[in-house]
């Protein structure tokens, strides 16, 4: 007789999904009856009031990424990238009550030379705000918490390959606003409220299937929302961490025909002032590509980038570094880490990056929700 231990573990997980998918399906039939909501204008950002959850909001998403290096008990070394992002969906039109929340979590691992994700991590939760402000999610056994520039993550996989036993991510510069107060235009979908922490120090413990990792490094956060416009379109994205201790946030926002339709750009300098890049002025040029076996996709890969003063060569550590869902179709994107090379104002620098490449996405969250359930109950 075939073991059923295998199906024994995959039951609770299975209930959640099943549970996700009927919520979702009631929830749906009121979306269904309501004409889509229109974006509303939205209003600067205000720290610390805007690092909590925004029940106006159709998706928001507090996102970190990082580069880490360390020793394990026995002196060998470590490194490794990492994104772990909570987001936050009111497909279903309920909140405050009943939002669908979900985490991503991937590591790339630099010395194994493998790469490991999850998606496909949810909860149905009402949205709160901790006493004292800032944001605080459990979602799948995944912890995270943050105010003031001083953040805290715990947990990781189901299967305890990597788990976080307390990353503390610290920024002792503020808050970098990007746009106009840290309102951006976005492109098919509106304007968005965004902000992100570029610069943080991260130290904690890390265990590597079951051996602890004493790790250090460099990490970003972003935190961004909006009621956005029913749109299409996709996006690349960097996060670029150099040498000379200054950052660059850089958007280029596709409609849904592939035209670019909106570029921002933020320089971070080292006392943590922004300047406003003009859009003219930024550019990128994908060297390479690469299709992705688990889903088909084709992904642009290793980049040029123009910023006003100089160019950098943004080099994926490798090419697969995809986060997808073995259960739903839709949502797919590319998050790696990278090297950094170029020269800004006559001087050479290097760093560390994270590319994002969105191939396509459909706003607010309906969308993604309604074909989200077709996926799960197979129809």
């Amino acid at each position: 007789m075939a073991s059923t231990k295998g199906f024994r573990a995959r039951r609770p997980r299975f209930r959640r999904l099943v549970s996700l998918a009927l919520c979702a399906t009631a929830g749906l039939a009121l979306v269904a009856a309501q004409a889509p909501v229109v974006s509303a204008a939205t209003p600067p950002v205000s720290l610390p009031t805007d690092e909590s959850a925004h029940p106006s909001a159709g998706m928001e998403w507090w996102y970190f990424t990082g580069h880490l290096a360390g020793k394990d008990v026995f002196g060998k070394n470590h490194s490794y990238g990492f994104e772990t992002m909570v987001v936050r969906n009111d497909g279903l039109n309920t909140a405050p009550h009943g939002v669908i929340y979900n985490v991503n979590i991937s590591v790339t691992d630099l010395t194994r030379g493998t790469f490991k994700q999850n998606r496909d991590i949810y909860s149905i939760q009402d949205d709160r705000t901790p006493a004292g402000g800032g944001f605080s999610f459990d979602v799948g056994g995944v912890h995270m918490d943050g105010k003031n520039g001083v953040n805290h993550i715990w947990g990781g996989f189901p299967d305890l390959s990597y788990v976080y036993s307390g990353l503390t991510l610290k920024q002792s510069t503020p808050a970098a606003l990007h746009g106009t107060d840290g309102v951006i235009p976005y492109g098919p979908f509106g304007e968005s409220g965004y902000y992100s922490q570029t610069n943080l120090d991260v130290s904690g413990k890390l265990f590597d299937h079951g051996l602890l990792v004493n790790v250090t490094g460099k990490a970003w956060m972003d935190h961004q929302w909006g009621n956005w416009n029913p749109g299409k379109g996709g996006w690349e994205w960097y996060s670029i961490q150099l040498s000379n201790n200054t950052q660059y946030m850089l958007y280029f926002i596709r409609d849904e025909h592939k035209n670019y339709v909106e570029t921002i750009g933020t320089l971070v300098n080292a006392d943590g002032s922004t300047v406003d890049l003009p859009a003219n002025q930024l550019s990128h040029t994908a060297l390479g590509s690469w299709t992705s076996p688990h889903t088909g996709i084709v992904y642009p890969q290793n980049w040029t980038v123009s910023v006003p003063g100089g160019t950098l060569n943004v080099t994926s550590q490798f090419p697969d570094q995809e986060v997808y869902s073995d259960l739903i179709t839709v949502g797919s994107y590319w998050e790696g880490t990278t090297t950094v090379s170029g020269t800004v104002n006559g001087q050479a620098v290097t760093g560390q990056a994270y590319a994002e490449v969105i191939p396509y996405i459909e706003m607010p969250g309906h969308g993604y929700v309604w074909q989200s359930v077709k996926d799960l109950l197979g129809i």
